[in-house]
């Protein structure tokens, strides 16, 4: 068997292992191995913004996993993809750049996180991105992560903006200050109208590094340990095994499904459900696959009247235009992202900070699942509803000793009424919105799900049936100052002396709104640590 040595060994070129390669590569001393599942992330649809629909579920560029059916999804398995492509999740979602409330990493460091608060956190931030006309006091304007603005942004999605401030939303000109609350335009990860994905961000620019090596197509196979100390790893490329010796330490960057997933097949997990499967238990943790988390949305959608939309503006000759536009003038409607505009509200007044969030795209869908249908025919609209933080916590479990079979995945969405009253809350918001002018003077009627689901329970059972994950899975490998954390706050694994995990599963709270920019700057952070503890 073939051997490599390097001081790190990073497991997954995604959001956040694309940011710790870049980081640990910078001292020249470090020798650092990237490796990646996926291959390369030069298929056609992920570089345009509007191709999030032909990656999401492309099962050449992610791994296609399914929930498990439970009563409060009415028995049905959702597809719930993520990255495995170079670039990870980052290079098949759908663009948007949310950072989150202040509240929600005070509220880390509240449980015991120190040094995982807003002010403690907001340098990294600003560190990742590049945004020079924003307020220099919460932005950065040097970072490889550009946030821009849309540029060819739907007449509608203006519309849906003002509509909202016309029944006392407030317009937000920066909702990633910390003050998230309003109505706005997304900001996103798109550089010349081109997707920007970690890849294109922090991994591109370290490929000619000599110190630095990217091995994609590789699969992490088993982790050697010795006293638990992880000495090495075995790796397998197609139908050949190579071991790779490492010298500092292993960094899980492999998500909120795969890294709980690694951990329990290599023996660190719950001892008595690895004793049921055959695995000799090296670490007994049996919050591992825990405390899982994910924003569970549904979506309403109208017909819509006088005017056109992407429904009507990507077929026929009006596509032909749309793709002379983007190719010669990068404008257009394949510009835009999978939403365009959005409001982050309170459902009640005395909350102190918004509950919900809400992702408008103009454009209609042939059925309620969006993501996994077409445009319809007619012109229409939609607007998707998603509680922030919700209290319903799953697990991902491995099913055997096979680290190659996928793992139970249950999120258990809509698992108590707080989560369900929420919802319902956010329902009859969106529906106030439309309902409204000027949005209004354009809505011809309510297709999806139609006026007559209006009592609570009619609405809760169109959740069921019809809401799918939103792809922010979170919180599998919580991290914490309690004895039952998985990682501690330096993202150490509990027991093991050299081996830490750096990605969304270490979150102890979700954030409110999409999870890519706080994996982002926990990789920046977590980057940190490791530098910051071998000088």
């Amino acid at each position: 068997m073939k051997e490599l040595n390097c001081d790190y060994l990073i497991v997954g070129a995604g959001a956040a292992g694309c940011v710790v390669s870049n980081r640990l590569s910078q001292t020249p001393n470090n020798s650092v191995i990237c490796i990646e599942a996926g291959g390369k992330d030069n298929n056609f649809y992920i570089k345009i913004p509007a191709g999030f629909s032909k990656t999401v579920y492309n099962d050449k560029i992610n791994w296609p996993y399914y929930t498990k059916e439970t009563d409060n999804t009415a028995n049905r398995k959702i597809k719930f993809p993520r990255g495995k492509v170079v670039g990870g999740s980052s290079s098949i979602n759908g663009h948007l750049y949310v950072r989150g409330q202040a509240d929600d990493y005070d509220g880390w460091a509240q449980k015991g996180c120190l040094g995982w608060s807003w002010s403690d956190v907001l340098p990294y931030f600003m560190k990742a991105e590049t945004r020079p006309e924003g307020n220099k006091s919460f932005r950065g304007n040097q970072g490889p992560l550009h946030i821009s603005d849309l540029t060819s942004p739907h007449p509608l999605a203006n519309l849906f903006i003002e509509t909202a401030h016309s029944i006392g939303i407030k317009k937000n000109t920066d909702y990633n200050s910390g003050d998230q609350e309003g109505s706005f335009l997304y900001q996103t990860m798109i550089k010349n109208s081109m997707r920007w994905s970690a890849s294109d961000a922090y991994l591109k620019p370290i490929l000619s590094k000599k110190n630095f090596k990217l091995l994609i197509k590789t699969y992490l196979h088993k982790i050697i340990f010795k006293n638990k100390k992880i000495e090495s790893v075995i790796i397998k490329q197609g139908l050949n095994f190579k071991k790779i010796l490492i010298n500092k330490e292993l960094i899980l960057c492999a998500g909120a499904i795969n890294t709980p997933q690694i951990l329990q097949n290599n023996g660190i997990g719950n001892q008595l459900k690895l004793k049921e499967l055959g695995i000799k238990c090296i670490e007994n943790i049996p919050e591992v696959g825990q405390n899982l988390k994910d924003h569970y949305a549904i979506r309403i959608a109208m017909r819509t009247k006088n005017v056109s939309t992407f429904n009507t503006e990507s077929k026929g000759l009006s596509l032909f235009k749309e793709i002379f536009n983007y190719y010669f003038f990068k404008k257009g409607l394949l510009t835009n992202p999978v939403s365009t505009a959005g409001v982050f509200a309170k459902t009640k007044k005395e909350l102190s900070s918004p509950d919900i969030q809400m992702l408008f795209a103009p454009a209609s869908f042939e059925n309620e699942n969006a993501g996994t249908s077409g445009l319809e025919k007619l012109d229409g609209i939609t607007c998707g509803i998603t509680q922030l933080r919700p209290s319903s916590r799953g697990y991902v479990e491995i099913k055997s000793n096979n680290i190659y079979e996928p793992p139970i995945i249950n999120p258990k969405y809509l698992d108590n009424d707080f989560d369900k009253e929420t919802l319902i809350n956010g329902v009859k918001l969106v529906r106030k919105i439309y309902s409204s002018k000027p949005l209004s003077d354009f809505c011809e009627e309510e297709t999806i799900p139609g006026k007559q689901i209006s009592a609570d329970d009619q609405i809760i059972d169109y959740a069921r049936k019809f809401g799918s994950t939103v792809y922010h899975p979170i919180g599998t490998c919580r991290m914490g100052n309690d004895p039952n954390s998985v990682v501690d706050l330096d993202l150490k694994v509990r027991g093991i002396k050299n081996l830490r995990v750096i990605d969304s599963s270490i979150m102890p709270e979700m954030v409110s709104g999409n999870t890519y920019a706080a994996t982002n700057m926990i990789a920046e952070k977590g980057s940190d640590l490791i530098l910051n503890s071998f000088n």
